[in-house]
């Protein structure tokens, strides 16, 4: 297996990364239609059956049992019952971010279920980490070690930044005591940078970069799309490689 591989694997990632819990109106909305509706539909079933004609009350009955039980099923398989469908939703497991299964009434029931805006954020189901694929990056010149070829940054503003050991980069950042690093404030009119939004290393041989769990997340760009990378995970990449960081870019250089 691949350092890509494993790091592509749903096992090692927070299954809720990216993701956004539904707001209380989406609750409500999805248990109206899931659960409240069935309820009155027996209700008024059994109702019918006690005072008027018993066939149609049995059939607003067996309606109703029917209703549930479709949406106990669709919550176990799919997490997408017909009310999380109409307000955009899903209900998961909140440790693994997977449907219920054959438990998912207790589940339910017990609190162990969650269930997240897909409006808003990513669907658990949807994989974590994209596929990306590096830049090729050209073979060193014979007799020329890479070791000591300190990497710089170009900025979209046009500052150049040497990278000769760590640096923050943020609207106002800071460098823990325990993790010394140069900083670099970076001017943001949009207020899209979070105050120490990422740490960039440079170990001699290769660059790393580290999402310090910004708001608006640290991406790759790749071609046709951009890879988020995953809030304070060490991530390796090459030079000539280009980072967006809220509304700014940068390349990572070779110096020479």
């Amino acid at each position: 297996m691949t350092s890509m591989e494993e790091a592509s694997r749903l096992a090692d990632v927070d299954p809720f990364v990216f993701t956004e819990r539904a707001r209380a109106g989406k609750i409500v909305g999805a248990s109206a239609l899931d659960i409240v509706m069935p309820l009155a539909l027996l209700a008024s079933g059994i109702v019918v059956i006690v005072t008027g004609p018993s066939a149609l009350g049995w059939l607003l009955v067996i309606a109703a049992i029917g209703l549930l039980a479709v949406a106990v099923w669709l919550l176990g398989r799919t997490g997408r019952t017909l009310g999380t469908a109409t307000v955009d939703a899903r209900i998961v497991h909140r440790t693994t971010g997977a449907a219920a299964g054959s438990a998912a009434v207790w589940a339910l029931a017990s609190g162990k279920l969650a269930m997240v805006d897909l409006r808003r954020g990513r669907d658990p189901f949807a994989p974590a980490i994209a596929p990306f694929r590096f830049p090729e990056v050209a073979p060193a010149a014979p007799g020329r070690a890479r070791r000591g070829s300190m990497p710089t940054l170009l900025l979209d503003s046009g500052e150049r930044l040497p990278l000769d050991t760590a640096l923050i980069l943020g609207r106002a950042p800071s460098a823990p005591a325990d993790a010394p690093a140069e900083v670099y404030r970076w001017a943001d009119m949009s207020r899209t940078l979070s105050k120490s939004h990422v740490r960039l290393e440079w170990d001699g041989r290769q660059v790393w970069v580290i999402d310090l769990g910004s708001t608006n997340g640290t991406f790759v760009r790749g071609d046709g799309a951009s890879t988020p990378l995953l809030p304070h995970q060490r991530t390796p990449v090459p030079t000539g490689v280009v980072l967006e960081i809220g509304d700014r870019t940068l390349t990572v250089r070779d110096a020479a």
